[in-house]
């Protein structure tokens, strides 16, 4: 998360007025007609509660994160960039697996303009306004930071509302809305209610089996992104710890951490002695990237099965404290695909996750099906790669 003093807020606040100025004027001036289009307008109540007045119809979307392309393609698999005016590029920086398989389908996904990112303060307010978006929609995870830097009202002043979504913060809680939100602002609201009726199904069935079930609590250190990160990352009651709670796992970072994020030494991580231990990897070779080859999973569409497991076996060798934790002594050590922290396909997180916490009660579960399924009624590319491996 990004942190300013007073005084730079207000600097910039004073920057995105005049550039909110200046764009006006030349809108103003310009003979090019509004990108308003839409007749009338309606309300729709965010994914932070906040009730916010949209265009009936809006065409001209401006997305704050690239990634939410995992939505658009299951509301709409035949066209998934329709509407979008401009995003960030941190598809491509994070996860490039996904964003080269819908590019070799959509080649129109090269050429969507790009903004620059709101945590790392890159982002053009001035490009921004200058794609004429009707509505701007944003991560709660960046929401804060948005605010702070005089973002969000910098498009309110410009007539331009923001839309929160979350599949971040409380990942359970919010996927639902968060898909009929996107389904209200894309036109897709059908389609979006499809997808929900799949994904609480499947969130459901691992609910109702845990209550049925009752299982005896499972100790689960949630190790976030190891070489992307030095060790260990993880998560306190937000994002994966959330997915780990919801697959009937005790998360130690509830305990550990002060912070929704935040580091554990090995050390503290060995002293705490988790049953399972569960890693998140991607693929994270762009040069952007702070993650060295041999350091991280590289998971996700273009992942072979059995190099990924071995190269997870090779990321514990390098961690000599975790690595000597009974849970991996005992090949209880998995990774999942990085991603699903941040989308609405975090159903498979949470089966995958339930039966890596409780093999027995789960034994019939069919993560590896339903990832399958997801592909076939809902998204236009093949479902390749792996997206969760253990130990060899």
């Amino acid at each position: 998360m990004i942190t300013m003093t007073q005084s730079k807020h207000s600097s910039i606040r004073t920057i995105i007025a005049t550039i909110v100025a200046l764009v006006l004027t030349l809108t103003a001036c310009s003979p090019q007609k509004s990108a308003d289009s839409a007749t009338g307008t309606q309300t729709l109540t965010d994914a932070l509660g906040r009730t916010v007045e949209i265009p009936k119809n809006p065409d001209r979307i401006l997305l704050g994160g690239q990634r939410e392309l995992y939505t658009t393609a299951i509301l709409n698999p035949d066209n998934p960039l329709d509407k979008i005016v401009a995003w960030p590029n941190d598809l491509l920086e994070n996860d490039p697996d996904t964003y080269h398989a819908y590019a070799e389908k959509f080649p129109k996904l090269k050429e969507i303009q790009t903004t620059g990112e709101i945590w790392d303060n890159s982002f053009s307010l001035e490009q921004a306004l200058q794609t004429r978006p009707q509505v701007f929609v944003i991560s709660a995870s960046s929401f804060k930071a948005a605010e702070e830097a005089g973002i969000i009202s910098g498009f309110e002043k410009a007539g331009i509302p923001t839309v929160v979504i979350d599949y971040f913060v409380e990942p359970i809680k919010n996927t639902v809305p968060s898909i009929r939100i996107m389904g209200q602002l894309f036109g897709q609201q059908q389609r979006a209610e499809e997808f929900v009726k799949f994904y609480e199904s499947k969130i459901k069935n691992v609910t109702d089996t845990l209550e049925r079930t009752k299982p005896q609590e499972q100790r689960v250190f949630l190790w976030r992104a190891p070489g992307y990160f030095d060790c260990c990352q993880t998560f306190k009651e937000s994002n994966l710890a959330k997915i780990v709670t919801a697959a009937g796992g005790k998360n130690l970072g509830d305990n550990l951490l002060s912070s929704q994020q935040g580091t554990l030494s090995p050390e503290a991580v060995a002293k705490a002695a988790p049953d399972v231990v569960i890693a998140t990897g991607a693929n994270w070779s762009s040069e952007s990237s702070p993650a060295k080859p041999g350091t991280y999973v590289p998971l996700g569409y273009s992942a072979d099965p059995k190099s990924v497991a071995q190269e997870w076996k090779t990321v514990l060798e390098k961690q000599t404290v975790i690595n000597q934790v009974q849970a991996v002594k005992n090949k209880r050590a998995y990774v999942a695909w990085h991603h699903f922290y941040d989308s609405p396909y975090n159903f498979l997180a949470v089966e995958w996750f339930a039966q890596a916490i409780h093999p027995r009660e789960f034994a019939d579960l069919e993560p590896e099906r339903d990832f399958q399924e997801l592909h076939t009624r809902f998204l236009p590319v093949d479902a390749n790669g792996t997206f969760w491996t253990g130990l060899p």
